[in-house]
């Protein structure tokens, strides 16, 4: 056993998987021809054999039918026996051809000839028979008879050796693959304990020259120094785990202390804490101005530009509410009060409330809609939010006279769930591919007075409603934000 010792791990290893593959390879093989041999087996018997033996047995049952016809005829008659002769004829010479068009051994093609030509000896008996009773001459046409009789006994015996023949064939058969079948078992079992063996022998290999020496590894302290490249892989393999074990510990440390940071920003934190404070110290009075101009301009009667004063005025306002409530929802998101709701009809409200400022950056608004009922779990308030965002983002990347694209549709996703699906698409110059997989982080805006919240909280709407919000830009074709919401269960979306 020397020379086994001179053998690498490695190269041993590979010997014993060999091995494995090849018994496995040969169990295979010896399968598929195992399989192949009984497929033929089982054409020869289902195709062709019991083919014929349902073809003996219908010639003789179909001949069996023929004895009493012509008695019958005798007695009263009446033509319809005679109608019914006719078809079981049809019926056995139809058989007949079926068997004769079947492979057959030497004594089962003479045994088919020899039926087909008694049943030509005895057929013209009984067209004689039924000739004389026509004629009127029944005394020499009842001799006949039993003459034909004792041909009909000597045909059905032909059609039953001619299936005692089928029967005994197929008997063969069986035997035959029954016998092959026990050879291909003996020989799964030995091969099968042939690579049993050989895996307990590549199991012990790896136990005692692998995880036994990784165990001792695995206890041992991380060493300091560094060693010469070792000649014994296992020596290496040492080496390179402890070297990795250590790595691993000093990128841990780096992952939980950048964690840390992430999880505990004191940007976060004083954002969070400004937005609370900023939200109770400066909506009270906000909303008390907001009350004050509603009520002036209601009292006064204003010129055309004191009335576009008082609506800039307004919308000022409306952009520092949103920003309060931006702030305040980034620290402390809104609970959800879901309905059941029509998203159509909420991007109306939303469209009805932008409806100024679409004027006023001249944007159309082009929707198309699937004359379907979009209905949704969601808070429609919340939901409205959504849209205003997504629209005032689009008017403010436009610019000045542009289009903005709502397409609505109900869609089925790949998993089969029911999904409603608002995309949002604008003119404008689109996003820059280096800044698309920042636009959805928080503090982040391409605008110079933006606080980088507004797409921020959008997402986190949708996505607390359990759906999805997508950016499509393609280079110089304007921006697409691709709203999905699951469809509201129970409802007909129609």
């Amino acid at each position: 056993m020397k020379w086994l010792n001179r053998i690498s791990l490695s190269k041993r290893i590979i010997m014993h998987v060999a091995l494995i593959e090849l018994v496995t390879v040969i169990i295979g093989a010896m399968a598929v021809w195992y399989s192949m041999g009984f497929q033929d087996t089982i054409d020869t018997l289902v195709g062709q054999n019991i083919k014929k033996l349902q073809a003996a047995r219908e010639m003789e049952n179909a001949l069996a039918n023929q004895k009493g016809f012509v008695t019958y005829y005798f007695l009263d008659g009446d033509p319809k026996w005679l109608q019914e002769l006719s078809h079981y004829r049809d019926t056995f010479r139809s058989w007949l051809e079926t068997a004769r068009k079947l492979e057959q051994d030497t004594a089962q093609a003479e045994m088919v000839e020899k039926i087909g030509s008694r049943y030509e000896e005895y057929i013209g008996g009984k067209d004689r028979v039924i000739e004389l009773y026509q004629s009127g001459d029944r005394e020499k046409g009842a001799n006949l008879h039993w003459e034909v009789r004792s041909k009909f006994f000597d045909l059905n015996k032909l059609c039953q050796a001619y299936e005692r023949l089928n029967e005994e064939k197929i008997y063969s058969l069986r035997e035959e693959a029954r016998q092959r079948a026990s050879r291909m078992s003996s020989f799964v079992v030995i091969a099968l304990i042939v690579s049993v063996v050989l895996g307990v022998f590549l199991a012990f290999l790896l136990i005692a020259q692998v995880i036994r020496p990784i165990r001792r590894l695995a206890a041992m302290a991380p060493e300091e120094e560094e060693l010469d490249l070792p000649a014994n892989e296992v020596t290496m393999l040492g080496s390179r785990v402890r070297g990795m074990m250590a790595d691993m510990d000093r990128t841990r440390s780096e992952l939980e202390q950048s964690q840390e940071l992430l999880m505990h920003s004191e940007k976060m934190a004083l954002v969070g804490k400004l937005a609370t404070e900023v939200a109770h110290s400066i909506r009270s009075p906000m909303t008390s101005i907001n009350m004050r101009l509603f009520s002036l301009q209601r009292s006064l009667e204003l010129s055309d530009n004191q009335k576009e004063d008082f609506a800039v005025v307004a919308e000022e306002m409306r952009r520092l509410d949103n920003i309060v409530r931006n702030f305040l929802e980034f620290s402390r998101p809104p609970k959800l009060h879901k309905e059941s709701i029509d998203i159509s009809r909420v991007i109306d409200m939303t469209l009805e409330l932008l409806e100024y400022r679409l004027k006023r950056h001249d944007v159309e608004v082009v929707r198309e809609q699937s004359g379907e009922m979009l209905f949704v779990e969601a808070d429609p308030e919340l939901m409205k939010e959504v849209f205003v965002n997504i629209v005032v983002n689009a008017c403010e990347a436009i610019g000045e006279r542009g289009r903005i694209f709502i397409d609505e549709s109900l869609c089925i996703t790949g998993k089969g769930a029911t999904v409603v699906r608002i995309k949002i698409t604008d003119t404008g110059p689109g996003i820059p591919e280096e800044l698309r997989h920042q636009i959805l982080e928080p503090f982040h805006s391409t605008k110079a007075q933006g606080t980088g919240l507004g797409l921020f909280i959008t997402a986190r709407i949708v996505h607390e409603h359990g759906g999805e919000l997508d950016l499509e830009s393609p280079e110089g074709q304007g921006a697409s934000f691709i709203v999905t919401l699951p469809a509201a269960e129970g409802e007909h979306n129609e």
